[in-house]
């Protein structure tokens, strides 16, 4: 199974506060291109999670709605 969003999240964080660090020691360039894709990728991931975790749940939610309805009919 895949990473949740909260690990992306985390993962995120960590990387934003390596990169702050770098920047308040003065090490250049702060992004090199490879780290600036992985965080791309990263983010990218992180929201595809999250839609697909929201579309579940949507579709969830009209299952059980339906199921409700024809019950009660």
């Amino acid at each position: 199974m895949g990473r949740k969003p909260e690990d992306y999240a985390r993962l995120l964080a960590s990387t934003l506060c390596k990169l702050h660090a770098a920047e308040c020691r003065g090490v250049s360039p702060l992004v090199s291109d490879d780290s600036l894709r992985v965080i791309t990728d990263t983010i990218a991931a992180a929201m595809d999670d999250a839609r697909k975790i929201h579309i579940e749940q949507e579709l969830a939610a009209v299952r059980e709605r339906r199921e409700r309805i024809h019950l009660h009919s």
